[in-house]
């Protein structure tokens, strides 16, 4: 009778817990969507990935929010990836870190390691201003490239270099995100006043955290990530993806226009909701 009690107590208290969770994530949603949207945006499958494959089984299915910064032209390469030119010093003590404690410091590098992120409120722009920006760099590198080339023809090494240089701007034209992180603050009103365009801008939250470079001897900063991503598919538009999935892509070309867009909200704690879904072929 004891272990019968102690069992059942303990059921109880198990489905009271998934109980409260559970009307803490739907007040939380309700919250998010009350009132006008903070942001209300139009992302293609280029900002919206679809997972790469999904289980028969599961019948959940999220779109991941992708998307990139625009770094120092003198850093333009993987290793510098999502340490944004504007997230400098001056940017860092805005956003509350103590830079100045730890920039003599003997053991910095340890210290940037091992720093704690910050969550702050991050500003993503799409299809704008950076975006353009990375396209011209792209195109530059390209044309350098071919200028090389057409100085030595001949060479295998500047040829394939050149090739590549072509298919990197073909992809940031047809393939890659343009949504870009621009910008970051602690008051979210203050970026909304700054950035008042819904449609182009989102203010959403993310962890940012100092880092040290120990060859140039400098501090500038890094984000971490953006607090959501992963954004759920209602049902009424699970068979639109579904039946994207299920299509086979031509091998025809190497990179391929986006088969579908979608309205998002951010609502009044900087979250995503889909308002819409459209294929586009």
């Amino acid at each position: 009778m004891k272990n019968f009690l102690s069992s059942h107590g303990l059921f109880l208290l198990g489905f009271i817990i998934l109980v409260a969770t559970n009307i803490a994530v739907l007040s939380g949603v309700a919250s998010n969507r009350s009132g006008e949207p903070e942001s209300q945006i139009t992302l293609t499958q280029r900002e919206l990935e679809l997972p790469y494959q999904v289980h028969e089984e599961d019948s959940g299915l999220s779109l991941k929010l992708t998307w990139q910064t625009l770094d120092r032209p003198d850093d333009y390469n993987y290793q510098y990836w999502r340490t944004p030119a504007w997230l400098n010093v001056e940017k860092l003590k805005k956003l509350g870190f103590n830079i100045n404690t730890h920039l003599n410091s003997v053991g910095n590098t340890t210290f940037y390691k091992q720093s704690i992120p910050k969550e702050v409120f991050i500003v993503l722009e799409n299809d704008g201003e950076a975006y353009e920006k990375m396209l011209k760099r792209a195109a530059a590198a390209l044309e350098r490239k071919e200028n090389s080339f057409k100085l030595n023809p001949g060479d295998k090494s500047l040829s394939d270099d050149f090739e590549s240089a072509k298919k990197q701007l073909q992809r940031k034209r047809i393939e890659e995100t343009r949504l870009f992180a621009i910008d970051a603050g602690l008051n979210p009103g203050e970026l909304k006043n700054k950035y008042r365009d819904k449609s182009r801008f989102i203010i959403t939250k993310g962890l940012i955290k100092a880092s040290y470079d120990n060859d140039k001897k400098k501090v500038s900063g890094y984000i971490s990530r953006l607090s959501v991503t992963s954004i759920h598919v209602p049902l009424k538009y699970r068979q639109v993806f579904d039946s994207i999935l299920a299509q086979e892509e031509s091998k025809e070309n190497d990179f391929k226009d986006p088969r579908f867009e979608v309205e998002l909200a951010y609502g009044s704690r900087h979250e995503p909701w889909i308002l819409s879904v459209k294929t586009m072929r």
